[in-house]
């Protein structure tokens, strides 16, 4: 049982310093900013950010006094600076200027408290707001800066560490000094050149304009020919009429009587002569029927 307890004890440790391990590793940004100017947001620490050690003289007994001190000295906003040869450069702001004299800087590239002295310039004055900007060269944006001041009300020095993040585009009302290299742009293609454009118009606005005036004319003409059309047939069915004298007829063999007219005028003066021969029969028979019935019937009984 001894043994068993044992060997999960250990593996439990085993299992929590990986975790603490991989916690270590994620923790530790891995990518550095690319060519290019960002505004970022600084941070005061009054113990260091990786190893927890305070180097101020208040020590752990001044820890709160010491953070709250160094949270009003440091100014949120900063300058990162990426030139195109990778080299980054920090701009930090101090508030309080006329409480702090001959500030200090050191920078801790690796991030586990050894430090390396580093020259900062002053790059402007804010007298109204009683601010200073100091710009140094640090390994990457993430490394910790490290701070040492006099402050006059205190009349000792302060160290206090300095990390900076939240990188975005833009300068702010910082003073830079890197170029941004600008991505190659796409060859454009070739124009035209501008004195030739309005000759290239003319033809196509005066093609247009006699287009609109042929399409015009046609518009106007076509009312016209129609007229002179619909009077010409007017002029042929009157001809036509006077002519033939009524609606054309046809024979069997598509031909065109033309002697309508006067059959139907002869037709309406005389009638048809089959019907006159009839009626003239009848009379004849008639008559001569009744000379008969006199001459032979009525004479003799007489």
């Amino acid at each position: 049982m001894t043994n068993t307890a044992l060997k999960l004890k250990r593996a439990v440790c085993s299992v929590v310093v990986m975790l603490a391990l991989m916690a270590g590793i994620t923790a530790i940004p891995a990518s550095a900013a690319s060519n290019g100017i960002y505004t970022a947001t600084a941070t005061s620490h009054y113990k260091h950010p990786t190893t927890g050690k305070i180097e101020d003289s208040g020590g752990e007994g001044s820890y709160v006094l010491g953070q709250s001190m160094t949270d009003s000295a440091l100014n949120k906003a900063a300058l990162v600076e990426v030139d195109p040869q990778g080299n980054t450069y920090v701009t930090i702001r101090l508030n309080l200027m006329d409480n702090i004299q001959n500030p200090q800087f050191q920078v801790d590239g690796s991030r586990n408290g050894s430090f390396s002295s580093v020259s900062a310039a002053l790059m402007q004055e804010d007298y109204t707001n009683n601010t200073a900007d100091f710009r140094m060269q640090v390994p990457s944006e993430n490394a910790i800066i490290r701070c040492s001041m006099y402050v006059i009300p205190m009349g000792r020095d302060v160290v206090f560490y300095i990390t900076v993040g939240n990188l975005q585009s833009g300068s702010g009302d910082f003073v830079t000094s890197v170029t941004v290299e600008q991505p190659a742009a796409s060859t454009p293609q070739t124009q035209p050149p501008s004195s030739q454009t309005p000759s290239s118009q003319t033809p196509s606005s005066t093609t247009s304009s006699s287009s609109s005036e042929a399409s015009s004319s046609e518009v106007s003409s076509e009312p016209s020919s129609s007229s002179e059309a619909s009077s010409s047939e007017d002029s042929s069915s009157e001809g036509s009429s006077s002519t033939v004298g009524g609606l054309v007829e046809f024979d069997e063999s598509g031909n065109a009587v033309t002697d309508t007219s006067a059959e139907a005028e002869e037709t309406g003066s005389g009638g048809n002569p089959i019907i006159w021969w009839v009626i003239g029969g009848i009379v004849v028979v008639a008559i001569a029927g009744g000379c008969v019935w006199y001459f032979g019937f009525f004479r003799r009984k007489k």
